[in-house]
């Protein structure tokens, strides 16, 4: 989630301080001057809260400013309709619905250039992220692709989430990963390690050697076993429509197709990147047939980590069986209204900005194979080699 995203977020909030407000004032205004309680006047310093509420997260004076007037307007119509002879409570009142009001415009404007930095870093965070995720197109060869990325953006802790697409002489290769930790630092091995998967990705055969070559490479940039990053590989050959992966420690893919959505695990995963050679990769690969319009969903665990108020896990892939049918309902259901319809989905299902950064990547296969090979290697049963 951007900065200005965040603002809004926090702005849509705010609708409760407003509430709570006119709701306070206008019960203390009409219990006081209409006398239905025998001791009206005991509400009026409740007239002080708002102005005190006011100032917490406020980002400019108006706010606190515009809370104290209309608590003060209150408390100076009923010490002027107040019965009986003593008015000392509403003028009390007065008095600290002022001392209230400045204090709370204090804060706000000592803590305004506090926000302003925070802003900046987040700024600069999120711009070193865009220069190291770099737009994907939106079709590659025949196959189409969506991505959307969630940046938690939370005290400025960027994660190091990280994807990308190549087209090669083997077929059509992404990535996508999770860089262990947060901040720029994350940032910084993501980018190493886009920088090494676009310039070997061409070169090696198998998804399987152009992970250990990025394994090495991060091994000898950052040290051994010094930072360590979850990946998963992924190879489409449009020539026989066939889809290959390897995992490294990273969450599994789901297959979204005429038969249903399927998580697709690999027998054994591999060690993430930075560790692969602590471990056993021989169950690390799988490859099935990629028929025509199906879709695979790539993503990291900012996703199926998202909790909601009960702290629950976000159910990924059950909310795809109904999030699929709604998109079929939508403009023939493309893959970015898919997409759009997880994002939201998620969005709703944490109530408030992601504790970490979440990346979904779509890629759908073309109604027809352009390749006649691709059609005669199809099962005409249905069933996946």
């Amino acid at each position: 989630m951007t900065w200005k995203a965040r603002q809004a977020w926090d702005a849509r909030k705010a609708w409760w301080l407003e509430t709570a407000t006119a709701v306070a004032v206008v019960v203390v205004v009409i219990v006081c001057v209409t006398n239905v309680w025998t001791a009206p006047l005991l509400l009026t310093p409740l007239l002080a809260v708002p102005p005190a509420l006011a100032g917490v997260g406020a980002r400019s004076l108006l706010r606190p400013l515009v809370y104290g007037a209309v608590s003060l307007v209150a408390a100076i119509v009923i010490a002027l309709t107040a019965s009986g002879d003593t008015h000392e409570v509403p003028v009390a009142t007065i008095v600290a619905v002022v001392v209230m009001t400045a204090i709370s415009a204090a804060a706000t404007a000592f803590s305004g250039g506090q926000t302003e930095q925070f802003a900046n870093v987040i700024s600069v965070a999120e711009t070193a992220q865009r220069a190291v995720l770099k737009p994907l197109p939106g079709q590659l060869g025949p196959i189409e692709l969506g991505v959307i990325y969630l940046a938690a953006a939370a005290d400025a802790k960027v994660g190091g989430d990280l994807y990308d697409v190549t087209a090669t002489e083997h077929g059509i290769r992404l990535i996508i990963g999770d860089v262990r930790g947060k901040g720029l630092g994350a940032v910084e091995v993501a980018s190493d390690v886009l920088g090494m998967y676009r310039e070997v990705a061409h070169d090696v055969h198998t998804l399987g050697e152009l992970a250990r070559r990025l394994d090495a490479g991060l091994s000898r940039r950052w040290g051994e076993h010094e930072e360590f990053v979850t990946a998963l590989f992924v190879e489409i050959d449009p020539e026989v429509g066939r889809l290959s992966m390897f995992n490294c420690g990273h969450p599994p893919p789901i297959l979204i197709s005429a038969d249903g959505v399927t998580v697709l695990e690999v027998p054994a995963p591999a060690p993430p990147l930075g560790l692969l050679t602590l471990g056993d990769s021989s169950g690390a690969a799988m490859t099935l047939a990629f028929k025509p319009s199906d879709q695979l969903l790539l993503y990291t665990d900012g996703v199926t980590e998202a909790r909601d108020r009960r702290r629950s896990f976000y159910p990924l892939d059950e909310r795809l069986h109904v999030l699929q049918a709604k998109a079929k309902a939508k403009d023939n259901g493309t893959g970015l209204d898919l997409l759009e319809a997880v994002r939201d989905d998620l969005m709703r299902h944490s109530g408030a900005p992601l504790e970490d950064d979440a990346a979904l990547l779509l890629v759908r296969a073309p109604a027809v194979w352009p390749s006649p090979a691709a059609a005669r290697r199809q099962d005409p049963t249905g069933s996946r080699p």
